[in-house]
């Protein structure tokens, strides 16, 4: 794809925008945003974390945020014009799991808000990784009563096989962290989000790149007309991207732009 044709970029935050170390946007990142919006190229975060956990971004002058991988959609002022919630059926059939066979922590992301089921040490040792605000403990029967855009399940990767197969048979999980997946209703993805910037901004998905470094990033690297993958990605992200790049204190974004000739 020539340079030219560059007409939107879409961020993942946590790896990629942040490093995974510093846990802040390197200064050649933020120059790069710069220089991409003086040239007019859209720039679009596209995260599984709340709007709430990502806005902090919107001083470098995003032109929208995909947030809960592709749940809801907000533009450059703040205004959501796109949601797509879990059935309620799912948050039932989890809660009945909860309370007979097995019990574990469940971050619930609502329209209102977010909370989370049970606050133990592992929970409080990734919202301080992530160095984010750990959400108000509430039982989950409160996601009955709740319009929910994402749950968080804190369970490895062999709770997870048997959950997908027995429980949550209409959602899909996405993982991001070896601590927890994200769950979001079957159909939602950071590709949808993407799809909802192309629409409202008259854009398409071959005009554009993306870049991120976990599994709830490769729809979304398949769907851009250039994916890169950051250096600190898993062997399944780097298999899909166009090109693999370093990671975000290595000056992963700029490079990789640079190496397109974007900036």
């Amino acid at each position: 794809m020539a340079k030219s044709n560059v007409k939107t970029v879409f961020f993942d935050i946590d790896g990629t925008l942040l490093g995974l170390k510093s846990k802040s946007v390197p200064d050649s990142t933020i120059e790069a945003l710069s220089i991409l919006k003086s040239k007019g190229i859209r720039i679009i975060v596209s995260t599984g974390r709340s709007y709430e956990h990502a806005k902090f971004l919107a001083e470098h002058g995003f032109d929208g945020f995909i947030t809960f991988n592709g749940s809801y959609c907000v533009d450059s002022n703040g205004e959501s014009f796109f949601r797509h919630t879990i059935d309620i059926s799912e948050i039932q059939l989890l809660h009945d799991h909860l309370n007979t066979l097995d019990n574990f922590p469940v971050g619930v992301m609502t329209t209102e808000g977010s909370f989370i089921s049970d606050i133990t040490d592992d929970v409080t040792a990734i919202f301080k990784l992530l160095k984010l605000d750990t959400p108000p403990p509430q039982d989950f029967s409160h996601a009955l009563k709740s319009e929910v855009l994402q749950l968080n399940l804190f369970v490895d990767e062999h709770k997870e096989a048997h959950l997908f197969s027995e429980v949550l048979k209409n959602c899909v999980p996405s993982r991001w962290c070896p601590e927890f997946i994200d769950v979001n209703a079957k159909g939602i993805s950071k590709q949808i989000g993407m799809e909802q910037f192309f629409n409202r901004y008259g854009l398409s998905a071959e005009s554009s790149m993306a870049f991120g470094d976990g599994g709830n990033d490769i729809q979304m690297l398949e769907t851009a007309g250039i994916g890169v993958a950051m250096g600190n990605a898993g062997d399944n992200v780097k298999a899909v991207a166009d090109f693999v790049t370093g990671t975000t204190e290595e000056d992963g974004i700029w490079n990789a732009l640079k190496h397109y000739e974007v900036i």
